[in-house]
Formats: structure tokens, sequence, C-alpha cells
């Protein structure tokens, strides 16, 4: 410290003072700059920290007149409300669709042609996205990312972020992260950075100010760098990087094999001013919800993690209460090969799909850890009834019910899917209150299945074939139909029918509305190639027929010529909409 100045001797009443401190680098003034401005010393005082640059840049003779002047405060003017879909009196939803080089937002009109709201050339340079509420239409340029929304679709926000590559929004869309594999380059005097971003890649944005909050760099990935030829190894990063707590109060980014740093918002402070250490740690999942576990009263948030074998140590999965950081679960796995953490979308459950080997490891085998997290101590439930590998797993939302798909087969990159099984699983009835095991329904054999799409309502479900040329089925499932139940599903809590089968020639994205009531499924030439021909895309919707069953009923809504290969459709989700059941 080289000067303070204190013109009282009574804190409580004295006039403001001040110290001037210096530091060996500027960025070491610059880091303590931001950790310290704005700290509350007491109920009645907040420390203040400036840079003595800013005195100059902000000060300097000529910057501050003499007299006072009034700011110039412009006259209100209402703004467009950024929700306004909701109040379309046909429920209506709205879709976005990138073709070409033009972005159109559609209202879905179910049986008639989609009718455009909005069409745009050049309206994104790589991609557009839905924010998680439908509020913003997110496009992507070279300059930076950019929000769009209203009746008249102008531009609401603007993130000056050079050459991004990717953008993940918090769930309740008040924070944005945006990713570059090209560093930040910051000049002295940049409008928007200071010199703390300079050679960072992660930028985490304030959607209402527009303000960035911290930035980071990107970790370095393990493993090798360069292949047996001596040719540089290409890493895919893990995105997205930084994972949201469900209520956007917290989030977090894993150092693999080391440590998980958990930041609190909206300041972007180091929970505790330290991360926390778990050796070897692979893999983490945020709870979706409010955990609500048996007898807690106080707040918190959940996360599940998981860690492979080290040396004589079994893997260990685990879930940590935050902020407390309390481990309130943890559960001993051997003979573990990999993991995959899978949370019910209102946090009552996580499923850890794990795949094990044999002593020889020649064979893999998959198990189901069914963590109970609303139960009294967190029972976990094994479902060990698995022979194969689980390829993939989905639960139902806002549901207790799940569907996974395996294999016998070793995957590798062919032309031709691997033959696959599809298991249906839910709930044994118990008397009383309380969920009872899980039993399984019934397994489809033979299929080339791969891919799993719950309606966001529950209840039906889409089982399909994609990114494939050879196979492309779509299996239509309803596992409350309000036919006959069997004999043998009689103590079960689902009544499983197949509602229909379709095709769609080269399908790679199948996005289901909000409402549940509409599917759309699309080839895109993004995902894959596809010599010659056009590439559709359809809609199908739910209706109800006489005798009460519901089926899939279709519509053709795009039919486009491959004219660019490589940018020719995109499908992207809808946006959220006012309807809340079938209708």
């Amino acid at each position: 410290m080289s000067q303070f100045h204190d013109e009282c001797e009574n804190f409580s009443s004295c006039q403001p003072s001040f110290a001037f401190v210096e530091y060996q680098t500027p960025e070491q003034a610059i880091a303590a700059t931001k950790a310290l401005h704005g700290t509350a010393l007491d109920r009645r005082h907040t420390l203040a920290v400036n840079k003595l640059t800013d005195i100059d840049r902000y000060g300097r003779e000529g910057r501050i007149d003499d007299e006072y002047q009034a700011p110039h405060i412009e006259p209100f003017t209402e703004k467009e409300h950024l929700r306004w879909w909701l109040g379309d009196p046909s429920d209506r939803d709205q879709f976005v669709m990138y073709r070409g080089e033009g972005v159109g937002v559609f209202w879905n009109k179910k049986k008639d042609p989609p009718e455009n709201i909005v069409d745009r050339q050049h309206w994104t340079e790589s991609f557009v996205q839905w924010s998680p509420m439908g509020t913003y239409l997110t496009s992507m340029h070279a300059q930076g990312v950019q929000l769009w929304g209203g009746s008249s679709w102008q531009r609401q926000k603007r993130f000056a972020h050079p050459f991004v590559n990717m953008a993940d929004f918090s769930p309740g869309e008040k924070y944005l992260t945006t990713w570059s594999y090209k560093p930040i380059q910051v000049e002295e005097g940049h409008p928007v950075f200071t010199l703390e971003e300079d050679g960072k890649n992660y930028i985490i944005w304030d959607v209402a100010t527009g303000k960035p909050l911290r930035s980071f760099q990107t970790h370095d990935i393990p493993g090798p760098t360069m292949d047996e030829s001596g040719q540089p190894i290409k890493k895919k990063i893990a995105w997205p990087a930084f994972k949201w707590s469900e209520d956007d109060k917290y989030v977090a980014r894993m150092l693999e094999g080391q440590s998980i740093s958990v930041y609190e918002l909206p300041k972007m402070n180091l929970l505790d001013k330290t991360s926390i250490k778990i050796e070897g740690v692979k893999d983490f999942e945020w709870a979706p919800a409010e955990p609500h576990r048996d007898s807690i009263k106080t707040y918190e948030q959940l996360f599940c993690y998981w860690t492979p074998e080290i040396g004589s140590n079994p893997a260990k999965v685990g879930l940590m209460s935050i902020p407390s950081k309390e481990i309130v679960r943890t559960r001993n796995l051997f003979n573990v090969s990999d993991a995959k953490l899978h949370w019910q979308s209102q946090a009552a459950y996580v499923c850890v799909k794990v795949d094990r080997h044999s002593k020889s490891k020649k064979s893999l085998a998959t198990n189901l850890e069914i963590f109970r997290v609303r139960e009294k101590g967190v029972p976990v439930e094994v479902v060990d009834s698995i022979k194969d590998t689980v390829i993939n797993f989905a639960w139902e939302p806002k549901g207790d019910r799940f569907v996974l798909i395996t294999t016998g087969e070793v995957l590798v990159a062919t032309a031709v899917p691997p033959k696959t099984s599809v298991s249906f699983f839910c709930p044994e009835k118990i008397k009383g209150a309380g969920v009872g095991n899980f039993k399984h329904i019934r397994t489809v054999d033979k299929k080339n299945s791969n891919a799993i799409y719950w309606s966001p309502k529950g209840r039906f479900v889409v089982v399909a074939t994609v990114h494939s040329q050879q196979s492309f089925d779509l299996d239509f499932w309803d596992l409350d139909f309000e036919g006959e139940k069997p004999e043998s599903d009689k103590d079960l809590t689902a009544n499983l029918q197949l509602m229909n089968t379709a095709d769609h020639y080269g399908v790679t994205d199948i996005d289901w509305d909000p409402t549940g009531r509409y599917v759309a499924t699309s080839a895109s030439m993004w995902k894959h190639s596809v010599s010659g021909g056009y590439l559709a895309q359809a809609l199908y919707w739910l209706t109800q027929s006489p005798d009460g069953e519901w089926l899939p009923s279709l519509r053709l809504q795009r039919r486009a010529a491959p004219r660019r290969a490589h940018r020719e459709v995109q499908a992207a989700p809808v946006a959220p909409s006012a309807a809340n059941s079938l209708v």
C-alpha cells in the first residue's frame, strides 16, 4: 500500500476514506478491481475500487464540464412484448427454418400450409437457435451473437464476441455463455472488454444489460496431442462447458480429472473462493429442478458426478448439495468402463447408466443405478436384468417411466446400423403413496432404432433411426393407451401400445412442439449428404379417433431441392406455446 488517507477517527461518522494500492502487474490490478469493487463492508458502507487510469480516462481536462448539465432523457416509448405469441387466439406454435441463405419463422397451422411471419436473407452466418423459453431467436455472426424478438422481429440485444462459434443460455434466459476457438484480443480502451478478457475464449454475459460478467480460457483437453504418424489430433470440446443450476443462481465448470468450480451469480464469484477437488472426476450434471429432498427445509441445488476406478479405489457416483458442498450420497461401482448421468426432469430420480466390462474385458453389459432423490436416505435401485450394452436412455418428462435401446454388437462407423432392441420400463403399482420398483414392460427386438424422443408432456414417445441412409423408421408409442390392458400388465403403471409406424428417408432431426401435439421430422444436409432427389420435412400431429385412440397424422411440410448441399435444410425446435394440453 503506497498511501492511505483518513480524516476522522470515528469510522461510522467520518467522510469516505481512500487508499492507493500498487500491484506488480496490470493484470493483478484489474483482477483486484473486479473482485473487490462493490464489496459490502457492513450494512451502510460499500467498498469502491477503481484503477488509477480511470481518473485520466474519465476525469482528464476537457472531459468533465465545469458547470452541471442535466442529462438528456429519451422520451418513453413502449416496447414490444417479447412473448407476444402466447396471446395467439388459436394457441399456435412458431417454428424456425434455415434453408439456403434464408431464415424464416412460421406459424404452424396443423393441416394447412404454415403461415410465414418473417423471412430474411443472410439473417445468420452459421446457425439459429431459440432461447430456452422462446423469448429470443439467436443468430450467429463473425462479430458476435444477436438476439431477435417481438412481433416485428427487431434486434433486442447484441453480444460482441469476435469469431463466436457457440452460444448457450441459462435455463431462465438471464445469462448467456459464448465461446470462440480464437482467443479474444483486447486493446486498451475497448468499448466492451477490459484487458482481463484478453486471451480468453468463453464469456458469460448478463442478458438484461448486455455486459460481460466474467471470461475464461479453454481448458487443455487431456490426452495425446499427436497420432502415431505425427499428425495433430483434433479434440472435441465438451459443450456446454459451463452448466447451470435450474434457477440460474450457480454455474459450474469441470476441470476433467481434478475439480469442479462453482460460481455464484450475478457477481460470478467462485463459491467459497475455492474449487471443489474431486480426484478423477469425469462428468457432472445439475439437477434440472429443485430437489425437494426428504426432511430438507433449507434451500439447495444438487449435482451428480462420477469418477472412474483409480488404482485400487472403485469408481464412484456422488450427489453434492450446493451451496453447502455437502456430499449427500455416494455409491461405489466396480469393473466400470463408462458411465452416463440422466436426471429425470423434476429431479425425482437420477439414473446412472453404467457400462461394465467382464474380468477379461472382452465383453460389455449395462446396468442402471437409479437414485431415488426425494426418498429418505436417497436409496438406490439397481436394474441389472439388461444383458447387452445400452446405447440410449431417456426418462419420460414429468413422469417416472423410461425407454432404453440396447445392442449386442460392437458399435463401429458403418453404413448399416447395428441391430438393436427397444425396451420399456415403468414402476409397479403399490398401495398408498410412493413409487414402486421399476419393472420391465416389453422389449421389441430386431430393430435399427438409435434415438428416443419423448413428448414434453410425457405419455407419447417416438423411437426412431436417425443419421442413416439404410434405415429410417419412426415408431409412435403410447404408454397410457386407453384400450384394454393385457393381464400381464395389470400391476404396472403403463399400458403400452404401438400407435403407428412411419418412415422418413435420411431423417436427422426430430422435434416435438412444447404442447406435445406435434412432432416435426427433417433431413438436414448439415448432418449428412443425400445423393440426388429431394429433402423432405414432415409434420405429424396427434388426433383422437372416434373410438378414443390417439393416432399420428401426417402433413408434408416442406420439400426442397438440394441446390446447395452443405446448407439446404436445418431443423430447429419450435418456440414454447400457451397451450398446455392435447387438443
